[in-house]
């Protein structure tokens, strides 16, 4: 990076990140809804294949009764079952146990039939909120529980739209949604920002707090935010955690970089491997830019779970080809040392909450320092390309586990799973559960 960009950066930084600066964007859309006169608006994206929008659809009833606001349904066309379907299907159960929710079957409902559906939803809209919910997730029950005749029943009791109509708001609502920043169905969209599903309803219930909607003033709990602290996890019982720590589980855990989840879970995933006893393996990977998915749309988001772990995230990200380099040549430099978790933390840190050009020899040399490197074997170190053909082995692996998301979480032991994104340590715990219940019922 130039000098000229180096010393203007910190100056960047600060006006970036100011809380003013992001009170006066947001105000905005608070200054365009009052202007049209309109109610607190949440706009809901559903899809009937989508099985995280069924689990979303049973936690509204709540979320609604509790906020001044107006939900605005959009329904969107049936799309196919994509490659990480199988895995969709496995997280949002687990996301339904976790929550008390209902999903039991694990096949998707026909083209067919989400089209009866749309026409159904689309022509009630109309509906008192807590009656059309109500019909929601009946529809939605039926579908993914193949009850092809209640379906048909709920037809006859309820008004429907006619085909072509039905075509013509699929295809507009299609349209919209493409063209908007959405990263997937099961979202909401509340004064220019997205929130998605179930996991993410805390933080927009937090939003809607804030600004004097909250009916009885008490907190929005869905879950109650795990991995605060030790107190926080599923397993405390001494017997049990004993058992547990003696089955001597790995856990792989794949991250980039240049992804600020990556930073925000490996904290949290290191106090999880400390606190179970499992060993932690650090797999970095490297992929195209094109396949990560963008980030910034969700800075607050990501600063929200990471002030859960009491990490500061920089919205000014500087991550050069030459910066990622040295991370992985001093992370494999590490690895022989056996110090790979300190010099990783250390590397996001710089990364994601200084806002460190990696590129640059002197931030290098300062981190470098708990490897203690002389000048000469830390630019061997980094001139060396001995770290690719590994992270390209890291990325071939977590290739085949077919995950749509980083970070990803491999566990290994007599059970094999993995789960990926945010906010996925408790699936993890809940799986090492499962391992309690088993020998039990042996």
């Amino acid at each position: 990076m130039p000098l000229g960009d180096r010393l203007l950066q910190p100056i960047l930084l600060r006006t970036l990140a100011h809380p003013q600066l992001h009170n006066l964007l947001q105000s905005r859309h608070e200054w365009w809804r009052r202007l049209r006169n309109k109610p607190h608006q949440v706009v809901v994206w559903l899809s009937f294949t989508d099985p995280y929008s069924y689990l979303l659809v049973q936690t509204l009833p709540q979320f609604v009764a509790q906020f001044d606001i107006q939900l605005i349904f959009k329904i969107l066309p049936y799309q196919e079952p994509n490659q990480y379907f199988s895995y969709y299907l496995r997280d949002a159960w687990h996301l339904a146990q976790f929550h008390q929710l209902q999903f039991h079957h694990f096949h998707a409902p026909s083209q067919e039939q989400c089209f009866v559906a749309s026409q159904l939803l689309l022509a009630n809209r109309h509906l008192p909120i807590d009656d059309f919910l109500t019909l929601a997730k009946q529809t939605f029950l039926c579908l993914w529980e193949h009850q092809h005749q209640k379906l048909a029943t709920l037809c006859l009791r309820f008004q429907t739209l006619s085909a072509s109509s039905t075509r013509k708001k699929l295809q507009q609502a299609e349209l919209l949604f493409s063209e908007s920043p959405a990263q997937r169905p099961a979202a909401l969209f509340y004064q220019g920002q997205w929130f998605y599903g179930v996991e993410e309803l805390n933080f927009l219930a937090q939003q809607l707090s804030q600004k004097q909607l909250n009916l009885n003033q008490c907190g929005f709990v869905l879950d109650d935010e795990q991995h605060q602290g030790e107190q926080n996890y599923l397993i405390n019982d001494p017997q049990q955690l004993a058992y547990i720590r003696a089955q001597k589980h790995d856990m792989d855990y794949y991250f980039c970089f240049d992804d600020p989840l990556s930073y925000i879970y490996l904290v949290a995933a290191s106090q999880l491997a400390d606190y179970y006893q499992i060993k932690l393996n650090l797999k970095p990977i490297l992929l195209d830019s094109m396949t990560v998915p963008s980030w910034k749309s969700q800075f607050a988001h990501l600063q929200h779970l990471a002030s859960i772990y009491n990490l500061e995230l920089n919205r000014h990200y500087v991550l050069s080809p030459k910066g990622l380099t040295h991370c992985h040549a001093l992370f494999f430099a590490a690895q022989q040392q056996q110090k790979p978790l300190e010099m990783t933390l250390l590397l996001l840190q710089a990364i994601w909450t200084n806002a460190q050009d990696l590129s640059y020899m002197p931030h290098v040399k300062t981190i470098s320092a708990i490897l203690n490197l002389h000048n000469t074997d830390l630019k061997t170190q980094l001139k060396q390309d001995l770290w690719h053909s590994k992270v390209e082995q890291n990325t071939a692996a977590w290739l085949e586990l077919d995950l749509p998301h980083l970070p990803s979480f491999y566990l290994q032991g007599e059970r094999r799973i993995s789960f990926c994104g945010a906010q996925r340590l408790w699936a993890i715990e809940m799986v090492l559960v499962d391992n309690i219940k088993e020998p039990s019922k042996t």
